[in-house]
């Protein structure tokens, strides 16, 4: 950033040791408190100059138009060879290697919480890879799961476990699992926790989450259901 023309232009001795190159700026304004400042380009080409002025070089749009942009100099040249633009990503005509990061950029667009869960499954996955080990649900201690999963209440934990399972954001479960293995336990009022709401929207990948987790599958909720009776009711 120190290196940037803007950084220079803004911070303009305004900063210890950040100024301007005398030899291409010369600072003709400054208001009083700083916050407006007007510089001369020094060392202007005559040449290119005249040669911007001249109508002759102008690129109008259609002949007598008012929207005439021109052209760089001829002196540019030698710079504007080694730049590189900025593909824009409505421009589909960019080239193939552009083309995948055009489509995830739109697919974001469109459907911004699947690019979220496409995120937060690739950042988990990548957890994994790395070989970042969360803390498994069996270092906790067991009194501790055997707290959580005994208290039934409905809290901001319950509905938002509820809320994941039921959108499918296995990415965003399984970073929550990692960072708190206890919330793979948690069950609402009515006895059902992260199992039961899985079996529910038959979630296999949940499902096998919180297996792994330690969560059971056979015990029952304030009706008298376990996790399986949910998938066999719902078959039938």
């Amino acid at each position: 950033m120190r290196r940037s023309l803007l950084y220079r232009l803004h911070s303009h001795k305004l900063k210890p040791g950040v100024e301007a190159d005398p030899t291409k700026f010369d600072e003709v304004f400054r208001s009083k408190y700083g916050r407006v400042r007007i510089f001369k380009i020094l060392g202007v080409s005559e040449e290119s100059k005249r040669w911007v002025a001249d109508p002759a070089n102008q690129v109008c749009d259609v002949p007598g138009s008012w929207f005439c942009p021109g052209q760089y100099p001829p002196g540019l040249a030698e710079i504007l060879a080694k730049k590189k633009d900025f593909s824009q990503l409505e421009d589909f005509n960019a080239g193939a290697e552009d083309e995948e990061y055009q489509k995830a950029y739109f697919e974001a667009l469109n459907n911004p919480e699947l690019a979220k869960k496409k995120a937060l499954e690739r950042e988990a996955a990548a957890r994994r890879e790395r070989g970042d080990q969360p803390p498994d649900s069996k270092d906790v201690d067991q009194a501790e799961l055997d707290k959580v999963y005994s208290s039934w209440e409905d809290t901001e934990d319950t509905t938002r476990m509820w809320q994941l399972i039921n959108n499918n954001e296995v990415g965003e479960i399984q970073m929550w699992l990692d960072s708190n293995p206890k919330a793979a336990f948690i069950r609402s009022k009515d006895g059902r926790g992260p199992m039961w709401w899985a079996f529910e929207k038959r979630n296999q990948d949940v499902v096998k989450i919180l297996m792994k987790a330690g969560v059971p599958s056979t015990d029952r909720d304030a009706s008298g259901n376990s996790p399986l009776d949910l998938l066999s009711q719902g078959s039938a």
